[in-house]
């Protein structure tokens, strides 16, 4: 006889001996005490979120919910369109004042423009007018948002950025232009 012949015989005595012992009924209230000590897990509220994002789920439409929904989508639409930053209640771009000045105390230019990204680079578009009392070059002008890039043309060839000016970019030609920032309110510097 082999070992493995004398391990197969040793397993079915072993399941005959298991098999002829008698059935015992469990001990009273066993089941009870077992399911209690099973408390079932609350999941977190994002695991139940998750969940109930991937279970299936049945809609139905019925004229009435889709007219209460249509009506708040438009609701929701006009106050939208009311309440963008950038634009004031007539539909019109929220343009804000900006003054440009350029010092000239020795009064040696002739005539100052400012020319940039806001005019198309139009150096008619902005010409400034000087301001004998203070010794400056002025222009107040309108603005719509956001970064704009500028410098002072000065008796209509010498391109000049702003002294005062806290930023400047690289224009690409050699030269660097002055950034003003507009917030839909006033200019800002940094």
């Amino acid at each position: 006889m082999t070992v493995n012949d004398e391990k197969n015989i040793l397993d079915d005595m072993i399941i005959k001996g298991i098999q002829s012992l008698p059935e015992a009924e469990p001990p009273e209230g066993f089941s009870s005490r077992v399911m209690a000590g099973l408390e079932p897990k609350n999941p977190s509220v994002w695991t139940r979120f998750c969940l109930w994002l991937i279970e299936p789920r049945s809609v139905t439409f019925t004229p009435v919910r889709m007219a209460s929904v249509l009506a708040t989508a438009m609701v929701l639409l006009a106050i939208g369109f009311f309440a963008l930053d950038g634009f004031e209640s007539n539909g019109d771009v929220r343009l804000s004042t900006v003054r440009f000045v350029l010092k000239d105390a020795g009064m040696n230019a002739r005539s100052v423009a400012v020319i940039g990204s806001f005019n198309g680079w139009d150096r008619e578009d902005a010409v400034m007018h000087f301001d004998q009392d203070a010794g400056t070059w002025v222009l107040e002008t309108r603005l719509p948002s956001g970064d704009h890039e500028y410098m002072f043309l000065v008796d209509g060839q010498k391109l000049m950025p702003d002294p005062k000016a806290q930023m400047t970019r690289d224009d690409g030609f050699g030269n660097r232009n002055s950034i003003v920032f507009v917030n839909g309110y006033h200019e800002q510097t940094l």
